[in-house]
Order: structure tokens, then sequence, then C-alpha cells
């Protein structure tokens, strides 16, 4: 087997496993992903509201330090 050919088969391994790798880790992200939206929707409720209700809401500044703010 000449140095290129294992050269080549060597890379082609290494591509081939990353691939793998990558395509394990978006299965995993999606399943955590399902079960975390399964888990949310549990504890989640929805108020109806009428059309003449009253209600009261608070606004609040979201306050964002400027070290923060540079790594965006």
């Amino acid at each position: 087997m000449s140095l290129f050919t294992w050269m080549f088969e060597s890379v082609l391994c290494f591509v081939r496993r990353v691939y793998d790798l990558h395509v394990d880790n978006i299965k995993w992200i999606q399943t955590s992903n399902g079960q975390y939206k399964l888990t949310i929707n549990l504890f989640e409720y929805h108020d109806i509201f009428n059309v003449r209700d009253y209600f009261m809401i608070q606004i609040r500044l979201k306050k964002c330090h400027l070290k923060t703010s540079k790594k965006l």
C-alpha cells in the first residue's frame, strides 16, 4: 500500500468519524429538546381573557452590562 493511499484512507476514516459524531450530537440535542419541551408543557397554563377584562402588566427595563454587550 502506498503512502498516499494510506493517508487517504486515514483521512477518510477521520472524516467519517467526525460526521458520525456530528449526527449523534444532533440526535442527542433533538431528543433532549423534546424532553425539555414535554417537561415545560406540563407546567404551562393558559389564561383566557374576555373582551372587557382588566389586567395589569409590569414593564421592566432590561439592564445590560457593557462587558456582556461587547461579547454579542
